[in-house]
């Protein structure tokens, strides 16, 4: 009887003891407040950013052409990483970013959609973008590249 309670008592304590390492999203609420900005209040929380790469050249391409400029980023803190806010320095592109988070070791991408409708020339457009990091919450990406005269495809 005592072996019996013995190995139940031990395999209950193996049972509760497991370390579940699902990894959590700490930005849950229920007040229905974007998990973004909650994570801009709580610079405890705040964690590490490394881009692949912030400047993106698309060569040459036509009036009319359209251009899209890809940034990946990895969440290389300890925390949560939010993308709060990304929007492009003129509306002729538009940004895509990602809206939940990237939790830590993950990777992640913004997009930005370029079409020049009407000028030929070199072409610099930047994108602000704005996290819940600790040593650069801003981070300018850009891209640029010539717009040759005439019409796209050709």
């Amino acid at each position: 009887m005592r072996q019996t309670i013995f190995y139940l008592s031990l395999l209950a304590i193996l049972f509760v003891s497991c370390n579940n390492n699902k990894r959590v999203n700490t930005y849950k609420n229920d007040l229905g407040i974007k998990p973004s900005t909650l994570s801009q209040m709580d610079s405890a929380n705040y964690t590490a950013i490394e881009w692949e790469d912030t400047l993106r050249n698309f060569g040459t391409v036509r009036i009319g052409d359209t251009v899209v400029a890809r940034f990946g980023f990895k969440n290389s803190g300890d925390k949560a990483l939010f993308v709060v806010y990304a929007h492009s320095s003129c509306g002729c592109a538009v940004v895509k970013y990602p809206e939940e988070a990237i939790l830590p070791g993950e990777k992640g991408e913004i997009s930005a959609t370029f079409k020049n409708k009407y000028q030929p020339g070199f072409v610099h457009q930047t994108i602000i973008v704005t996290t819940n990091t600790i040593k650069k919450r801003y981070q300018t990406l850009s891209f640029e590249g010539q717009v040759a005269d005439g019409p796209a495809g050709k």
